[in-house]
Order: structure tokens, then C-alpha cells, then sequence
């Protein structure tokens, strides 16, 4: 049974997850400006800080929900990216994971430690019974942050969705709340 309980602070052994906020906009425009973070996104690189606020007044107002889970990722007082539950799906206990860090702190394992934690939330808080996540074939990176999470590999897709580099094939990757409950 899924008992909604919206985004609550997060913390890990490096990071905080949090609440974005209104004042996070030129943070978050550091990484939703950069076309390298944005190549395989489905999102428009952000222009300038304006349009980030315009985005977070979006995602503020979707916290009035106990259903909205996007969580921005603190490293040191300092947003590095975030972390996201999306297409919830209450009757199958199914939903989908997206995560995104700027260029600047790739390769620390912050991704993966976010999306630990997560996962670990929305399984035994939130009652999740299945996560899903896809990624580019052209950014193994991010398959491997899903591969350190527990995500099991469950198949390729051809042309899957659009991206700002165009049409990516991607890899789809799967867990259940057992099979990451026993991994952990």
C-alpha cells in the first residue's frame, strides 16, 4: 500500500536532499544551462537564472502535493543537481527515476548516493513496489549509476524517446522493492 508523503529531506553520508526553493535559481541554472548536461535530457538547456526561477516556481508549487517527489541534491550548502520520482502509478505501485548532477561534480559517485537514498525512501517509506529508469546507450555513465543502485537491466529500446541530441536508443533498467532490499 502506498502511503504518499512528498518530498522529505534526505540525508546521506557526503549529500542533503532537499526541497528545491525559489532562492536555488542561479545553482540550478548552472547545470540546466550546461548543453553537455542537457545533451541527453528531454528538457531545453535554461537560458539564463529568470527561466530556472520560472522553472522552480513550477516545481515549488507542485510541492503543495504529497504526491510530488523531486528533490534537489546539496553537496556542502551548494545544489549539484537532482533527483526525481515521476509517473507514479498508485495501483501498480510503479513509478519512474530521473536524476541529473552538473558536469563539475560527475564521476563522485553523488549521483549513486542520491539515488540510493531515494530509492531506499520510496521503497520502505513510501511503498513502492517497482522503479523503473532509462538511459542513452550513447551515456553509459548514467547506466552505471543505475547498475551501483541495484537497477537490474531488462532490455534496449530503439529510437525510445527525443532528446535535445535527437532520437536515443536506450537501455532499460528495473528493481523491485525485494530484489533492492536484499541488495542493499
Amino acid at each position: 500500500m502506498i502511503i504518499h508523503k512528498g518530498t522529505q529531506p534526505l540525508k546521506t553520508e557526503r549529500l542533503l536532499l532537499r526541497k528545491i526553493q525559489p532562492g536555488d535559481a542561479e545553482m540550478v541554472c548552472a547545470w540546466m544551462s550546461d548543453p553537455e548536461v542537457c545533451k541527453y535530457e528531454r528538457w531545453s538547456p535554461h537560458p539564463n537564472a529568470g527561466y530556472s526561477r520560472g522553472y522552480i516556481a513550477e516545481v515549488f508549487d507542485g510541492y503543495k502535493s504529497d504526491c510530488t517527489y523531486q528533490w534537489g541534491i546539496e553537496l556542502s550548502g551548494r545544489l549539484i543537481g537532482s533527483v526525481s520520482i515521476a509517473g507514479i502509478n498508485d495501483f501498480d505501485q510503479k513509478a519512474l527515476l530521473g536524476y541529473c548532477v552538473a558536469r563539475k561534480y560527475w564521476s563522485n559517485g553523488y549521483a549513486t548516493e542520491a539515488v540510493k537514498a531515494v530509492l531506499r525512501y520510496m521503497f520502505s517509506e513510501i511503498g513502492l513496489n517497482r522503479i523503473e529508469a532509462s538511459h542513452s546507450v550513447n551515456n553509459p555513465a548514467s547506466g552505471r549509476v543505475l547498475e551501483k543502485c541495484g537497477m537490474l537491466l531488462e532490455g534496449q529500446a530503439k529510437d525510445y524517446y527525443l532528446s535535445n541530441s535527437g532520437f536515443q536508443d536506450s537501455r532499460l533498467f528495473g528493481v523491485t522493492k525485494e530484489q533492492y532490499l536484499q541488495s542493499e
